[in-house]
């Protein structure tokens, strides 16, 4: 199953689900320069994006600083250090603009829930 994209909503007040088959069966793709890291793009609209990341263990992302974008962040599974803090699967973290949010996953590696702004580039 492809992500979900606007023009695969339903009309304005139906619900769209994706049930855990649905979202096994999407394919993990590698997040560019971050080895050990991949995506599944849940939902985009525009340029607003909900995906699950997985970290290897020890994997991480440069998390550099976005001048207008708020990202969320939940740890579904493992740990994970985001921002200099340690996070553990129930986390959440809001990073607001401007705010440096490196992460780097646990010894088990882990699984994060993000809402974020895809960057000009992609």
């Amino acid at each position: 199953m492809a992500a979900l994209t606007t023009r695969d909503q339903p009309a304005t007040g139906e619900l769209r689900v994706i049930g855990p088959a649905g979202i096994d069966e999407q394919p993990w793709l590698p997040v560019p320069g971050c080895p050990g890291v991949a995506e599944k793009e849940l939902w985009h609209a525009g340029d607003l994006v909900a995906a699950l990341i997985r970290y290897e263990p020890g994997a991480r992302t440069p998390g550099q600083p976005h001048q207008i974008a708020d990202h969320h962040i939940w740890v579904v599974a493992g740990t994970a250090t985001i921002g200099g803090r340690r996070m553990v699967a129930g986390s959440y973290v809001h990073v607001p603009p401007t705010a440096a949010h490196p992460i780097e996953a646990g010894p088990v590696g882990c699984t994060i829930l993000q809402l974020h702004h895809r960057s000009p580039a992609g």
